[in-house]
C-alpha cells in the first residue's frame, strides 16, 4: 500500500506542475503583442525518493517559475535606446532649424541679400533718382528684418531646448519614483516567490529612462536593486531616489539621450549657426560703411555711415540697423564718388559686394551658402547617425526576442505537452484507486 501510496503522490504533484505549466503557457501567449514581456518558463526537477527500500520518486518539484531574460542583451538595448532617442531628438532640432535656412525664388536671406545688393546697382544707374534711392532703404529694412528673424528663430529654438531639458529632467525624477516603487514591490513579493511581472514592469519604466539619460542598473546578490545616470550619479537606490536638478552640471554628466542631444543642439549647434549669422551681419555693416562712408551724398556730404556702425559681431544679425541720417532722408545715401554727385562709383562699389571676395567666407553669398551647406551638412550627419543607432536597435531587439520574445507555436507545443502529462498522470491516479479499491476487496 505505502508503495501506491507514493505513486499516487508522485501522479499528484506531476498533475500540479503540468496544471501550473499550463497557466504559465497561457500567460506568456495572452502576452505575446507586448514586446516587453518576457517569456517565462516553468523549471522542475525530479521529485526527492519516497521509499528507501524501493526507488520511486515523487514526482515532479517545480523549482522555479523563470523569466527569460539575457543581462547583458538588456544592458545593451538600453545603451542602444538611449543612444537612438538622443540622435532622433538631434536630428528632429537641426533639420527644424534647416527649415528656417530654406530660400526659395522669392524669399530668404539669400534672396534679400541679392535684392539689397543690386538695388545699389539699380541706383548706380541714376544716383539722383528718388525712388532708387528709396528702393535701397526698402531693401535695407528687409534685409535686416531677415537677419533679425533668423536670429530670432535660432533664440527661440534655444529657448524652447531649455524647457524641454527642465521636463525632461521632471520626469526623469518621475520615473525614478515609479522605479524606486516598483523595486520596494519586487523585494516584498520576492519574499514568497518570483516577481517576474513586476520585473517587467520596472524594465518597462528603465526602457522610458534610458531614452531621456544613459542608464546603468546594479542589482546585487541580496536582490538590493540600484540604479546611476550619466557618469554614475546616483538616482535609485532601493526604495529611495535622489532627484535630479536642472541646476547640476547636465552637459558635463551624460553621454547620450534625449538631455545629452538637447544640451548638445542649444550650446554647440546653435551657437555655432547664430556666430556664423552675426558675423555676416556685421561684415555687411562694416563693409558696406566702409564704402558708403567714402562717397558724397547728394548734397554732396561725405563720412555718413550707412548702417548704425557696431563694436563687435555679438548679436549683430539682431542689432542690425540704418544709421541716423540715412533713417533720416534718403538723399543721405552715398552714391557718388565725387563731390558733385555727378558720378555713380560708389553705389556700384556696394552693389558690386554681392560677389567680391571680401568677407571672411569669401564673397556675403559665399559665406552664406557656408553657413547653409553647414546646417545641412549637420542635419545629413545627424539623420546618418539616427540610422546607424536604429539598425543596431533592432538587431538588439530581435536578439532580445529570440531569448525572451513570445512564439505562439512553440507555447502551444508547450501547452500541448503540459496537458498530456496532466492526462496520463489523471489516468494513473484513475488505475491506482482501482487497483486501491481492488486490494480492499480482498
Amino acid at each position: 500500500m505505502s508503495s501506491l501510496g507514493a505513486i499516487l503522490n508522485s501522479a499528484v504533484t506531476s498533475m500540479q506542475a503540468s496544471q501550473l505549466g499550463i497557466a504559465i503557457g497561457s500567460n506568456n501567449i495572452s502576452n505575446a503583442q507586448n514586446p516587453e514581456y518576457t517569456r517565462q518558463r516553468l523549471i522542475t526537477a525530479p521529485g526527492a525518493s519516497l521509499e528507501s527500500r524501493i526507488s520511486i520518486g515523487s514526482g515532479v518539484d517545480v523549482v522555479r517559475i523563470e523569466a527569460l531574460r539575457n543581462r547583458m542583451i538588456e544592458s545593451r538595448r538600453l545603451q542602444e535606446t538611449s543612444s537612438q532617442a538622443g540622435a532622433d531628438l538631434l536630428h528632429r532640432t537641426l533639420s527644424d532649424i534647416e527649415v528656417q535656412f530654406s530660400d526659395t525664388d522669392t524669399s530668404g536671406l539669400m534672396q534679400s541679400l541679392s535684392k539689397f545688393f543690386n538695388s545699389f546697382q539699380t541706383l548706380s544707374t541714376d544716383p539722383a533718382s528718388p525712388n532708387f534711392r528709396q528702393q535701397v532703404r526698402t531693401n535695407a529694412q528687409s534685409l535686416m528684418t531677415q537677419f533679425r528673424t533668423l536670429h530670432d528663430n535660432l533664440a527661440n529654438a534655444k529657448t524652447l531646448l531649455d524647457r524641454s531639458i527642465a521636463e525632461k529632467v521632471s520626469t526623469v525624477n518621475s520615473l525614478a519614483r515609479q522605479i524606486a516603487h516598483v523595486s520596494g514591490q519586487i523585494a516584498d513579493q520576492e519574499t514568497n516567490g518570483p516577481a517576474n511581472d513586476l520585473r517587467d514592469q520596472r524594465a518597462e519604466l528603465v526602457k522610458q529612462l534610458s531614452g531621456i539619460v544613459d542608464v546603468n542598473e546594479l542589482e546585487t546578490d541580496d536582490k538590493f536593486y540600484q540604479l546611476t545616470i550619466g557618469n554614475n550619479r546616483l538616482l535609485v537606490f532601493g526604495t529611495d531616489t535622489a532627484p535630479l536638478g536642472t541646476q547640476e552640471d547636465l552637459p558635463a554628466m551624460f553621454n547620450s539621450g534625449e538631455i545629452h542631444s538637447a544640451i548638445d543642439a542649444r550650446d554647440n549647434y546653435i551657437p555655432r549657426y547664430m556666430d556664423a549669422l552675426d558675423e555676416m551681419a556685421y561684415e555687411i555693416v562694416r563693409q558696406v560703411n566702409s564704402k558708403h562712408s567714402a562717397g558724397y551724398d547728394l548734397n554732396g556730404n561725405k563720412g555718413i555711415d550707412f548702417f548704425q556702425p557696431m563694436g563687435g559681431s555679438a548679436d549683430a544679425s539682431a542689432l542690425m540697423s540704418l544709421s541716423s541720417a540715412v533713417a533720416g532722408s534718403a538723399s543721405k545715401i552715398a552714391a557718388s564718388g565725387a563731390s558733385d554727385g555727378n558720378d555713380n562709383r560708389v553705389a556700384a562699389q556696394i552693389g558690386n559686394l554681392l560677389f567680391q571676395p571680401v568677407f571672411t567666407g569669401g564673397s556675403v553669398s559665399d559665406q552664406y551658402r557656408n553657413l547653409v551647406f553647414n546646417v545641412g551638412s549637420d542635419v545629413s550627419n545627424a539623420q546618418l547617425n539616427l540610422n546607424q543607432h536604429e539598425a543596431m536597435a533592432r538587431q538588439l531587439e530581435l536578439r532580445r526576442q529570440s531569448m525572451s520574445g513570445v512564439s505562439i507555436d512553440e507555447e502551444t507545443v508547450q501547452i500541448l505537452q503540459f496537458q498530456r502529462a496532466y492526462q496520463a498522470s489523471a489516468r494513473l491516479i484513475k488505475t491506482v484507486d482501482e487497483l486501491t479499491q481492488t486490494i480492499l476487496g480482498i
